[in-house]
């Protein structure tokens, strides 16, 4: 199991990923069947290949990714909120609820979106 610092050390990476665009990094950081729900409740993209085609679609948008909150971790699992900035809409908030896999990488990940939370 990852250690604490593992995982916000995974997590920064994850922030940096996402604002870079760096498709390869950011779907790397998975695991190989991860589940991501973004937006929970909305859509789930299985495995790699899912993730890799969201995480693309993605990078062509012009945004950015920081942390909002401190990152809380509780075994394998990690909390935190993100601010999104993109130009001509105002900044949003993100929580996201990860779990981690043995090797620390992603094994599912829970976004939430709240386009009225910073308003």
């Amino acid at each position: 199991m990852p250690t604490r610092d593992q995982i916000c050390a995974a997590l920064a990476s994850y922030v940096e990923h996402h604002t870079n665009h760096d498709v390869d990094r950011l779907v790397a950081m998975f695991a190989d069947d991860a589940v991501l729900h973004e937006p929970l409740g909305v859509r789930t993209y299985r495995g790699a290949a899912e993730i890799r085609a969201f995480a693309t679609q993605n990078a062509l948008v012009d945004y950015s990714v920081s942390l909002l909150s401190p990152i809380t971790v509780s075994g394998r699992y990690a909390g935190v909120q993100l601010r999104v900035h993109r130009d001509g809409i105002p900044d949003f908030a993100t929580t996201d609820l990860f779990e981690f896999d043995d090797e620390g990488r992603i094994a599912s990940l829970s976004v939430i979106l709240d386009p009225e939370s910073l308003a």
